[in-house]
């Protein structure tokens, strides 16, 4: 369209024409928060994470006025097909320029609509771990166990490999210890078991100790307990502690690698 034809179409424009076009917006507007309002008592009544609430009300919102738009321009005599298409070439060329943003976007979507994980829990995700702090519409955020705050991309977090740790309301220590070869097995055993002994064990699942492996310098035993996820690293290292001790007034030892050396005369 010139510009010759865009004044003639602004000095065609009349009261009788722009009349209904008033009216389109009014009533259209008034249409639009009606909807808006039956759409939030809907998404209130869903089981979608409140998260989720404000990004697709605003892309309800954006579609919504839009189509008042649209009907307001057809009926001043506007091609709409050709709005159309403009629009649609416009919205092509945003989204390729924000790409990345929309694909972290589709990932927020994703992980609020399977829930992987839900703040507050304890996750690694790829190589990161950490206690989950907020779910954003780009990124997530987690609180690592030495004081880091990581933003994860929805797009990688949705993408990978995702271990809960909270979920399931327990979650197992796994601890190594090394004796001697000159130990009694049993022995070891009994003291193992003894030492690991806290009060924030489940109370359901007793600790279990079992050789792991007969290494070159010592014989290895697996400790395993089970505890709440929030109790993971107390028990892990005041058990770790109690062991230690245990070794040294039962006698015990933790002995280092040796090599033994023979020289041929």
């Amino acid at each position: 369209m010139s510009w010759e034809e865009i004044r003639s179409f602004f000095a065609s424009l009349t009261l009788e024409k722009l009349l209904p076009v008033v009216l389109i917006l009014v009533v259209g507007t008034i249409a639009v928060k009606l909807l808006l309002k039956l759409f939030d008592r809907a998404l209130s009544r869903s089981k979608l994470d409140r998260t989720m609430f404000a990004f697709l009300k605003a892309i309800m919102r954006v579609l919504l006025y839009a189509i008042v738009l649209l009907i307001a321009a057809g009926s001043l005599g506007v091609d709409v097909t050709s709005l159309v298409a403009i629009l649609s070439v416009v919205s092509l060329a945003v989204s390729l320029a924000v790409q990345n943003a929309l694909a972290n976007v589709v990932g927020s979507v994703t992980l609020l609509a399977t829930h992987p994980f839900r703040v507050g829990d304890f996750v690694q995700i790829g190589s990161d771990s950490g206690t989950v702090e907020q779910i954003g519409m780009s990124y997530t955020q987690i609180l690592t166990a030495d004081g880091k705050r990581i933003y994860i991309p929805n797009s990688d977090a949705a993408s990978a490999r995702i271990y809960n740790y909270t979920v399931e309301g327990k979650r197992r220590v796994e601890l190594t210890f090394s004796a001697s070869y000159n130990d009694d097995i049993d022995r070891v055993k009994a003291v193992l078991l003894a030492a690991a002994q806290h009060p924030k064990l489940c109370a359901d699942i007793p600790p279990e100790v079992h050789i792991s492996e007969y290494a070159d310098s010592s014989v290895n035993y697996l400790l395993l307990l089970w505890t709440a996820p929030e109790d993971y690293f107390e028990v892990k290292f005041d058990v770790t502690e109690a062991v230690k001790k245990a070794f040294d007034a039962e006698g015990i030892s933790i002995p280092y690698p040796q090599v033994d050396v023979h020289m041929a005369k």
